[in-house]
């Protein structure tokens, strides 16, 4: 006899017929669990939010201590609630001022300010300034950087930046 043959049979007879209501709905009832569980994860952007601040708050860093070790001159982060911003010191004949207003801003060699601001609802703390002197050293010990749950250090010695 057949293969076709035999489960047209056992279709006639009802013991092949798939899958019960029960099961169904229970399926349907463990999808609908899970789904409530996850669901509010999928939509919660605030950590996304958090470290994509810190990662561009860290690379900000960076840059600026490249900067000031390129240029041989001094330059000054400044970090707030209203976002960051890196000044450099108005230029002295061919040499940097050593002292005077923080007016010139830095520019990355995509030709964009080395400034930005916080997305919604993402807070930075403490509002700081960070200056690296022309050797990639922070003048002053740096306190710890906290955007939401991460954080950026940067060493007083060395002028490295970690985190988040």
């Amino acid at each position: 006899m057949s293969k076709r043959s035999d489960r047209s049979r056992q279709a006639r007879d009802g013991r092949c017929r798939g899958f019960t209501l029960i099961e169904l709905v229970t399926c349907i009832v463990l999808i609908g669990v899970l789904a409530a569980v996850a669901a509010p994860r999928f939509f919660d952007m605030q950590p996304y939010n958090d470290r994509g601040y810190a990662n561009e708050i860290a690379a900000a860093l960076r840059a600026a201590r490249q900067v000031a070790v390129v240029s041989s001159c001094e330059v000054r982060v400044t970090l707030d609630g209203a976002g960051y911003q890196a000044l450099q010191r108005d230029v002295l004949g061919n040499a940097c001022n050593p002292v005077g207003a923080w007016v010139t801003p830095v520019l990355l060699s995509s030709g964009q300010l080395l400034a930005g601001t916080p997305p919604g609802g993402v807070a930075l703390a403490p509002a700081t300034q960070i200056i690296f002197s022309a050797r990639g050293t922070p003048t002053a010990a740096p306190p710890t950087i906290t955007v939401g749950t991460f954080s950026i250090s940067v060493d007083s010695f060395s002028g490295l930046v970690s985190g988040p």
